[in-house]
Parts: C-alpha cells; structure tokens; sequence
C-alpha cells in the first residue's frame, strides 16, 4: 500500500470533521450534506477496522430506515472494501445478523438489538446517547459539524481492532 492510498482515507475524515454540516440552505440540503457525511464516515469507519476474519462480502446493516438504506446502497454501489465486494441490506429487531460486519443506527436504537450484538464481531454506530455505553461509535453533532467517539473497549470486548489513526480523531461529547 502506498503513502497516498494510506494518507487519502485520512484527509478525507479530516475535511469531513472541519467542513460545517448546516450551511445556509435548505431543510433538505442540509438533510442530504448530513448523509453524504454519515456515508462518508461509515465507509472511512470500515476502512479503518479490523476482524479477525476478513469477508468476501463485507455488509453495512441499517436499522430500521429504509431512506437511509437505499442511499448507502446506491453511493456503495459497485465498491470495495479492500478485496470485499460491499453489501447494503436493511435490517429491523428480529433480522439475523450473521452477515453483517457494520451495523448503523440512524434514529432510534433497539436496546434488544445492541445487546444481540455486544459481543459479535460488529461495528456498531449510531447518534442515540444509548451507544455511548453499549456500542462502538457514537455520531453526533458539535459546532455545526459531525464528530465522532469511539468507546474501544467496546470494540475489542467484539473482536474488532481499530487503527490508531482513527482513535486520534475520535472526540469525546461534552454531555
């Protein structure tokens, strides 16, 4: 892996955390900014991650938002993620979780769900205060701009090692 191919994902999550999330515009574009950054994020959180057993299909769940869901799927359409070809499946409470790598909470996050997955090999990330304590990422807003904390403890009680890279630019929320 060359220099380049190692700094880019970096500078990328760097613009994303200095860019302003709310511009002066609409409701709606501000809405679609947002998501381009959580999509943006999810993809670098993936990046960034490691399992111990690396899939051929590395699949990204969302939590009850179908909207989100297709947004993921047509902006990872035809992606990689490293050698894995990249899956977007929506999921709700009772869906099986055996494939998935990645599980994101865009609203709402089922206490039942998050327990199901403590212990799995799954990066959880989601904005509700809930995953603070019981997930890996939290996504939340500082200063008109989305930031990020990630409870490592909580990744390695799963199974997942995250770079030191991205444990730098991890934020802890002023609660």
């Amino acid at each position: 892996m060359n220099l380049i191919s190692r700094i880019l994902p970096i500078l990328i999550l760097l613009v994303g955390l200095v860019l302003p999330v709310a511009p002066l515009r609409a409701a709606d574009d501000i809405t679609d900014r947002e998501n381009k950054i959580k999509i943006a994020y999810l993809f670098h959180f993936s990046q960034f991650t490691e399992w111990a057993i690396k899939p051929t299909v590395f699949t990204y769940c969302v939590y009850d938002d179908e909207h989100f869901s297709e947004l993921l799927k047509r902006s990872y359409v035809n992606k990689m993620l490293g050698e894995s070809k990249v899956n977007v499946i929506p999921i709700d409470a009772q869906s099986n979780l055996d494939n998935c790598q990645l599980v994101y909470f865009p609203n709402a996050i089922s206490a039942e769900l998050l327990a199901r997955i403590r212990k799995k090999p799954i990066l959880s990330v989601g904005g509700q205060k809930n995953i603070l304590e019981q997930g890996i990422i939290y996504l939340f807003e500082e200063d008109e701009k989305v930031r990020f904390f990630i409870n490592n403890s909580s990744a390695i009680a799963a199974g997942l090692k995250i770079s030191s890279q991205l444990l730098s630019l991890s934020k802890e929320p002023s609660l």
